[in-house]
């Protein structure tokens, strides 16, 4: 009986505790779902930045060539059979090497006869004039008569004469003979090679040869005639090159546009290179100066059917913003001109992206 009396007061008091624990639950229950009793949803975090100034870089994107500054193709200046060829595309040379030369018989043979005619001319001019120094020491003695006297002197002055045609025969046989040598006019390499020995050759003709100057190569590109008030001289300039890149800057800009495709041309230095290949049609970017302006990353514009908005955090509310964004020529960079709608020192959302109501409560993070 003792055992009895004390088990019913622990029975009671947990049927007690139960008791309480499902009115709690129900408690909580009608607290979560009734409508003045939801525990309220934490604001969401959200990154923003601070609208200042910033520098956007520019750029102009081109296509051209790289072209030698010098560059010119080599001939024959006699006919003649080619009787040696001293080089090889790839070959390096200097100024006044013998490229090439024409067999040379027929030349000096022309050059031995007009050196024979200038000695036989000079011969008759001295022996003329020597004859003329005669009569005209007696002109005045009567023992001969003046016209005879003439004579002599016209005789002199005419083997003179040959003498003097001799001399430019003997010239122009011997600039012939010289020319019969195809000579390098600059330092340079050699690009192209169309000369075989007991090849026949002659002015006029196909090029024998083309020589690339050192004095290295040039960019030339065009571009829109709209763009090229924006390009100067001196403005740098990157290549795009496989492999690598190279570098150079604007020199000149043609003054004339073309009618048909309204391009104009853009000109460029080049700096040193190995891997610059003349004739190589390659793009460029053309540094045309960074603009200091008011500016956001990309991701913090939303584009619809009116423009352009951004997510604006004031007094930690979301506030939808439209914007107006700048047209900045050349502009390639993540950054996005802003011309109205936003001043120094807004913040803005840097994701405008996110799933964010107009006025909704936020908590921005830098």
């Amino acid at each position: 009986m003792i055992l009895q009396r004390a088990t019913q007061p622990a029975k009671k008091y947990g049927r007690l505790v139960t008791i309480v624990a499902v009115l709690a639950s129900v408690l909580f229950a009608l607290r979560l779902f009734s409508p003045g009793g939801a525990a309220p949803d934490p604001a969401p975090l959200v990154t923003v930045v601070t609208v200042s100034p910033q520098l956007v870089p520019r750029t102009l994107i081109a296509a051209g060539t790289i072209e030698p500054v010098a560059e010119v193709d080599l001939g024959a200046k006699e006919a003649g059979t080619l009787k040696s060829v001293n080089v090889q595309i790839g070959d390096h040379v200097h100024a006044g090497y013998v490229l090439a030369s024409l067999d040379t018989g027929q030349l000096a043979a022309d050059v031995a006869a007009a050196q024979a005619q200038l000695q036989v001319a000079q011969a008759n001019g001295a022996a003329t004039a020597r004859a003329y120094d005669r009569v005209a020491d007696i002109r005045d003695s009567g023992a001969i008569a003046p016209e005879q006297v003439d004579e002599r002197g016209a005789d002199a002055t005419a083997q003179k004469a040959q003498a003097s045609v001799a001399m430019a025969n003997l010239a122009a046989a011997q600039a012939r003979l010289a020319a019969a040598a195809v000579t390098a006019p600059m330092d340079g390499v050699i690009a192209a090679r169309d000369a075989e020995p007991g090849q026949f050759a002659a002015p006029g003709g196909p090029p024998l040869f083309s020589l690339i100057g050192d004095q290295g190569e040039i960019y030339r590109a065009s571009l829109p005639q709209d763009q090229l008030g924006l390009i100067g001289p001196g403005m740098k300039v990157l290549l795009s090159l496989q492999p690598g890149v190279a570098t150079g800057h604007v020199i000149a800009i043609d003054p004339a546009i073309d009618a048909t495709t309204h391009l104009g041309m853009v000109r460029v230095a080049l700096d040193q290179n190995a891997a610059l290949r003349p004739g190589a049609f390659v793009e460029a970017s053309i540094d045309i100066g960074s603009v200091t302006a008011l500016a956001l990353p990309q991701s913090a514009l939303i584009a619809d059917d009116d423009g352009f908005h951004v997510v604006v955090v004031r007094g930690s509310r979301a506030v939808l913003q439209p914007v107006t964004a700048a047209d900045l020529p050349g502009n390639r960079s993540t950054l996005v001109p802003i011309a109205g709608g936003l001043a120094t020192g807004d913040v803005v959302v840097l994701n405008a992206g996110a799933d964010l109501r107009d006025g909704q409560p936020v908590r921005p993070v830098h």
